[in-house]
């Protein structure tokens, strides 16, 4: 297929992807898609509640995944109809709720699944595993579903998940840790606040500490990421996540807290984030009065570099190489012993922008990298 007849293929099958809604909680009726199209290649397909394994393993190579969700936020009135536009600058893409995070990169691993020319002469076995989920809370992510009920993915020599990169390697991914600082005060009347500790006051001098804290890089295996500390909710009781008291415009508060969200490079693990996170914490409160509770946790993924077929990977699709400065699924294929980078040709900046765009471009150069790796030897 010439490069004109494979831009008008892909972008015609991602209009056709993004025009069957699938926001998170919803994503059955394209499952249900998916589902008959892998099933009318021929190919072995294993459905885990809304999400699908295509493919399976082979006793004679290694098994590489291609992994993206089906999932997307809501759309908006500037992409719930899909269609092709140029920008300003003259950028060929495809507007629709999706496109960028991460229906593009869906619809190259299924254009790639379909070639079997490109399958039968490869050094790799490649299956497709598309989940449901992964825009809404953890508890609903299927993917863990899926790895527990097929066994053999945990078997892969890697793992490419297919979010949007802007055409980058990204290895490995941040860790997260949410916590939530609380301040503590004595309640008073706002006319006389010196019969009281004003706790919001209290926590002034933190934020803005937290407010001058610079990012700190950390290299792991050669690969740059920035560890950062920025508060992201404040309440007092009655006006946050905490409604157990009633507000009152008059009242000095007794309790002020403040989320804070660490986001930490693959150098340590939980425990000693948590650790770091304690210590800066109190650092940063200056002797105030207060409290720490971690309520979200989630573990980073190493890069892997040094891993043969990460290396391969890097090596055939020859594109720029970085760390992922986010949390991503890789983190829970690492979990399980499976080598896994971030890949993927929509924009960042796109991803749950209203009027949500992939550059055609981006997915043909995408789709031709990944063939090229698929062509190679295995490590």
């Amino acid at each position: 297929m010439d490069d004109g007849a494979l831009r008008t293929d892909l972008v015609e099958r991602l209009i056709v992807h993004c025009a069957q809604p699938s926001v998170t909680g919803a994503e059955g009726p394209l499952a249900d898609s998916v589902e008959a199209w892998g099933r009318a290649l021929g190919e072995d397909v294993t459905r885990v509640g809304d999400s699908l394994v295509i493919g399976a393993p082979d006793a004679t190579r290694p098994t590489v995944l291609l992994v993206g969700h089906l999932d997307t936020v809501p759309a908006t009135d500037a992409d719930a109809r899909p269609h092709r536009s140029t920008l300003a600058d003259g950028t060929d893409v495809v507007v629709g709720r999706g496109a960028s995070d991460m229906k593009a990169g869906n619809i190259i691993a299924m254009r790639l699944m379909e070639d079997r020319d490109l399958r039968d002469a490869s050094s790799w076995a490649v299956a497709l595993l598309l989940y449901a989920g992964e825009e809404g809370p953890a508890e609903g992510n299927e993917l863990e579903r899926v790895l527990d009920a097929v066994p053999w993915l945990a078997g892969a020599a890697l793992a490419v998940v297919l979010e949007p990169t802007d055409g980058r390697v990204e290895l490995g991914c941040l860790g997260g840790l949410h916590a939530c600082v609380t301040f503590r005060g004595t309640a008073a009347h706002s006319a006389r606040p010196w019969q009281g500790r004003n706790a919001l006051s209290a926590g002034g001098a933190f934020l803005a500490a937290l407010d001058r804290r610079a990012p700190v890089v950390q290299l792991v295996d050669g690969i740059e990421f920035r560890d950062v500390l920025v508060p992201t909710q404040a309440w007092t009781p009655g006006l946050g996540p905490d409604e157990r008291g009633p507000s009152a415009r008059n009242v000095v508060p007794d309790a002020f807290t403040v989320n804070v969200n660490l986001r930490f490079a693959p150098s340590r693990d939980l425990a000693a984030a948590e650790a770091e996170l304690r210590a800066e914490v109190a650092t940063l409160a200056g002797g105030a009065a207060h409290d720490v509770e971690v309520i979200d946790r989630a573990p980073p993924a190493p890069p892997h570099a040094d891993d043969a077929t990460v290396a391969a990977f890097v090596t055939a699709v020859d594109a720029e190489l970085g760390g992922k400065q986010a949390w991503t699924d890789v983190a829970r294929f690492t979990a399980r012993g499976v080598p896994a980078l971030n890949f993927g040709p929509g924009a960042t900046a796109q991803a749950h922008q209203r009027g949500e765009w992939v550059a055609v471009d981006a997915m043909v150069d995408l789709h031709a990298r990944l063939a090229r790796f698929l062509r190679g030897s295995a490590a």
